[in-house]
């Protein structure tokens, strides 16, 4: 396993964000093998996954997200659903009374 160093074949690095180059989400590199590149992501449902990639089908992404991008997803009966998106703060959504 590589931590430090940079793949020599694409320039992949442990802590990389990559997508698959066919679209999907954004994934972390956590390991570099001979197999490929070993992502982690958390699906669409929130779900954790992991899973091992060819060099040639990932595609480097930026590690910070533009926050026009960001999309607040809840997963229960929350009442802050999109405030975030809004343009509350976290702290005004999470501090207010019966939320």
């Amino acid at each position: 396993m590589s931590i430090a160093t940079r793949d020599a074949v694409e320039q992949y690095c442990v802590g990389d964000v990559v997508t698959l180059k066919a679209g999907g989400s954004r994934m972390t590199v956590t390991a570099i093998t001979a197999e490929g590149v070993l992502c982690q992501w958390f699906d669409e449902h929130g779900e954790f996954r992991q899973d091992t990639f060819a060099r040639e089908v990932l595609g480097q992404q930026p590690r910070s997200i533009s926050p026009g991008l960001v999309h607040v997803r809840g997963y229960g009966a929350g009442a802050w659903v999109g405030s975030l998106a809004a343009g509350a703060t976290f702290a005004q959504t999470a501090l207010k009374p019966g939320v």
